[in-house]
């Protein structure tokens, strides 16, 4: 409780100096516009600026608010983060979904706003040709309520019933890594599951390469990019039918699609994925960043709208 309220008072902070001190900086710096990326700090400077001002949203406070009933108390945030949307000379969404918030909870006009998927870099994560371990499962992430491990974890009792060896790994931490290393002895699943903490992002691509499956069980997403390095490794993805994911796994070229919280459907997946194995199809190009990079630069230059 005490660092979340440190980095929140931080966070408040910088958004404090950023409203006394932005007009300078624009003039020492020859500033011709800006980008900012939502959540506290660079989300809240509520006054209109001399230069255009480009906000990216990777996801918003109407869906932590709507989505995690214990965070329904940043909907009082709503009302500021509506204000920055509306000052804004454009807005650019990770994905569809927010897109679609901001249109029906805040009132944006669509044409206001472009979509432009995050982008995975495919130079690192690529294809090892390596054997991949049987049965295996993993999970990439904070170990947090939104992320939706414990969903994963209640849900590993029913596909074990059908395949006995399967193995998860939890590449992670977050503030609920204790609670789920509580809930795998509870469940006496300590054979099945493994944490293995944080993983440098160097180490990543070949965890991808030697595991049939990843699951993504988050209870929403801004985006989700470890979809997409997932299957840029050649790899299945599982996730949930939530924002910010849907829309990447729609194809099941590249995984299935499950309800979140439903611990049926979820086992399924995982049963199936696991005794039908197959690498995903190449990752489509929108989701590459040469593609990422030229449309968000033409973007950023793009005229205004009011």
């Amino acid at each position: 409780m005490t660092s979340f309220l440190i980095r929140h008072f931080r966070q408040l902070g910088l958004t404090v100096w950023l409203y006394l001190n932005i007009e300078e900086l624009i003039k020492i710096h020859h500033l011709n516009r800006i980008n900012i990326h939502t959540g506290p700090g660079g989300l809240f400077l509520t006054r209109s600026l001399s230069i255009p001002v480009i906000v990216t949203s990777h996801h918003t406070y109407w869906q932590q608010s709507h989505y995690i009933r214990s965070q329904f108390w940043k909907r009082l945030f709503i009302p500021i983060e509506k204000k920055t949307y509306q000052i804004a000379s454009r807005i650019i969404c990770v994905s569809h979904d927010t897109k679609r918030i901001l249109v029906d909870h805040y009132g944006i006009s669509a044409e206001k706003i472009t979509v432009i998927h995050n982008a995975v870099d495919t130079g690192r994560f690529k294809p090892l040709n390596k054997d991949k371990d049987r049965h295996s499962l993993l999970y990439v992430g904070r170990v947090d309520k939104r992320k939706g491990v414990e969903f994963l974890i209640r849900s590993m009792p029913l596909a074990l019933q059908q395949v006995p060896d399967a193995m998860l790994l939890v590449a992670g931490k977050g503030t609920h890594l204790d609670k789920m290393k509580s809930l795998t002895i509870q469940l006496e699943l300590e054979q099945n599951i493994t944490f293995l903490g944080y993983v440098p992002d160097d180490q990543l691509n070949s965890l991808y390469n030697q595991t049939q499956c990843v699951v993504v069980p988050s209870m929403f997403e801004g985006f989700g990019l470890t979809v997409i390095e997932a299957i840029a490794a050649g790899t299945r993805v599982i996730g949930t039918d939530a924002d910010g994911i849907r829309e990447t796994l729609a194809s099941t070229d590249f995984g299935r699609l499950v309800p979140y919280g439903d611990h049926h459907a979820l086992a399924e997946a995982i049963v199936a994925e696991l005794k039908e194995p197959k690498s995903a199809k190449l990752i489509d190009p929108e989701y590459q960043l040469d593609h990422f990079r030229t449309r968000y630069l033409d973007a950023l230059s793009a005229p205004s709208v009011s």
